[in-house]
């Protein structure tokens, strides 16, 4: 039991480590924005953090860096991501408000039509 519950510390110790730098990023981007509710504030803040996380690991795969400058691409992303999350937000929305009507065009475009216009 000693040795699951040390796995478990470790593993949650490194996880922390790892999500700190994005979750700092988000945060001081979140310090200048005024105006927002509290839900907007966690979302935008866990977008940050999430989107850094990963960045921060797919650029680690892709050429591996010195960890202090790892975390500054983490906290940069973290910041980044942070800011563009309602754009993204509203650009998704707007994508799935179009999508039935494009669908559908489609759809009518691939019907066999008549040559004389009928």
């Amino acid at each position: 039991m000693d040795k699951y519950l040390h796995q478990l510390l470790d593993g949650t110790l490194s996880l922390l480590a790892g999500l700190t730098p994005a979750a700092l990023g988000a945060a001081v981007s979140l310090a200048f924005e005024k105006g927002l509710t509290w839900t907007e504030r966690f979302v935008q803040m866990a977008v940050g953090v999430i989107v850094s996380f990963f960045v921060g690991r797919a650029v680690n795969a892709i050429h591996p860096l010195d960890p202090f400058v790892l975390q500054a691409v983490s906290f940069v992303t973290g910041m980044i991501a942070y800011k563009s999350a309602p754009a993204l937000i509203e650009g998704s929305a707007a994508a799935f408000r179009a999508l039935p009507g494009a669908l559908k065009d489609w759809v009518i475009g691939m019907l066999p039509h008549r040559k004389d216009g009928q």
